[in-house]
């Protein structure tokens, strides 16, 4: 199983794109501008968005994901996550004044975005392994994600603040190899951090002891433009156990 980072931070600009991963060829962690890079063959391919919450940079793109299928007479994309989540989904995004509602069309019975909700522990078959639901601590409902795969496995904070729940249940997962959690915030402004459901690394740093050492440790959802200095900041911050760097378009991780 490849996990490839599309994209990982929490804006856009030249360089970089907001929050999506492909899991092989079929299934994609959030939908964010990341997702633009694919060509039009690999969208098609695309099965399944498991999505971590409802915000722009993560979701933003499931319309024209859509779009491509509706184009070319394809088999349409199924969104697992959170009732709440996917109530706004259709609340806003396929509200038919936004986008059309591709939730029911081109036919309520076999629509080219199918919503299905999932709660934290639950699971999501795929291709070559599972996705489970994981808890998360946001400023509007959210989950992450724990990818198993044939060897190792996968796990992803989605936008969170402090979670225990979340590193409590990564921290017990043997074949666990990588982690991509996000941090937003320098430690001056962990204020903001918590205030908006999001991480410092002052934040985190608390919540890492139960991991071993040398897990790989990945950041994401970095500010455009401030990446080295929060890095440096980051480093010096985090247990130096742990093997922690920034995770960027176009990395790819085995599974």
């Amino acid at each position: 199983m490849l996990l490839t980072a599309l994209g990982t931070a929490a804006g856009i600009g030249r360089g970089v794109a907001t929050t999506s991963f492909l899991v092989d060829e079929t299934t994609l962690i959030d939908c964010g501008s990341g997702v633009g890079s694919l060509g039009v063959e690999q969208l098609e391919k695309i099965e399944r968005v498991l999505l971590t919450h409802s915000h722009l940079d993560h979701c933003g793109f499931i319309p024209f994901l859509a779009d491509c299928h509706a184009y070319r007479d394809g088999p349409g994309v199924t969104v697992y996550s959170q009732p709440e989540t996917l109530a706004a989904l259709r609340a806003h995004l396929f509200s038919g004044v936004l986008w059309p509602d591709y939730t029911r069309l081109p036919d309520p019975a076999k629509p080219w975005v199918r919503l299905e909700e999932i709660t934290v522990g639950e699971k999501v078959q795929l291709e070559n392994g599972t996705a489970t639901a994981l808890p998360a601590a946001h400023s509007v409902p959210g989950i992450g994600w724990l990818i198993t795969g044939p060897k190792n496995a996968f796990a992803f904070t989605g936008d969170t603040g402090p979670c225990p729940a979340f590193w409590e249940a990564v921290s017990r997962v043997a074949t666990l190899s990588d982690i991509v959690s996000e941090i937003s915030y320098r430690n001056k402004d962990s204020a903001n951090a918590e205030r908006f459901g999001h991480l410092s690394a002052e934040k985190l740093a608390p919540l890492l002891d139960g991991l071993p050492d040398g897990m790989r440790l990945w950041i994401s959802h970095l500010e455009p433009g401030r990446e080295t200095e929060m890095m440096a900041e980051i480093r010096a911050t985090l247990p130096s156990r742990l093997k922690v760097d920034a995770i960027r378009s176009g990395q790819t991780i085995v599974l």
